[in-house]
């Protein structure tokens, strides 16, 4: 019995910290998926409400793309699997933060210092900031995505 009670404390934790899987942007309008390898964590964009440009943009009916990247060689990619979380690590004091990383905004085309922290099993507050420490930035809390195909995306295992 004490072992079985040990296994469910241990699964629940590690279940608790779980970084990798679909997440939707505040927005509505955006879902990154995570994925880890090497202990490094990275999140690509997987599905876009708009694929497309909408009615009124200058480029209405085109692929989005990374336009506003500084870099002008960079500005035909596309949103749509594009990096925008990357090499990020767990924090060796807290496991449900990762840090030393980077997030990328494809709207305005910055890239910024990241942070993540697993708020709760399904909140994703993800921080972008000018600064290593985080002091100046932007945070947005992500919902899991629970149910990944009402979005068209495959289960992950």
């Amino acid at each position: 019995m004490k072992k079985l009670l040990i296994f469910i404390i241990l699964s629940v934790n590690i279940m608790g910290k779980s970084f990798e899987g679909y997440w939707l942007i505040p927005s509505g309008k955006t879902i990154i998926l995570i994925t880890e390898k090497n202990k490094v964590f990275t999140g690509h964009v997987v599905w876009l409400k708009d694929p497309l440009y909408p009615k009124g943009d200058f480029m209405e009916g085109e692929i989005q793309v990374d336009r506003k990247n500084p870099d002008p060689l960079l500005r035909r990619r596309k949103v749509m699997n594009l990096k925008v979380v990357g090499d990020m690590q767990r924090d060796p004091k807290k496991s449900n933060v990762l840090k030393y990383g980077w997030v990328y905004d494809s709207w305005n085309g910055k890239k910024y210092y990241g942070k993540a922290e697993l708020i709760e099993d399904n909140i994703l507050k993800l921080r972008g900031s000018l600064d290593p420490w985080g002091i100046v930035g932007y945070s947005q809390k992500c919902t899991r995505v629970i149910y990944p195909d009402k979005y068209s995306l495959p289960q992950i295992n």
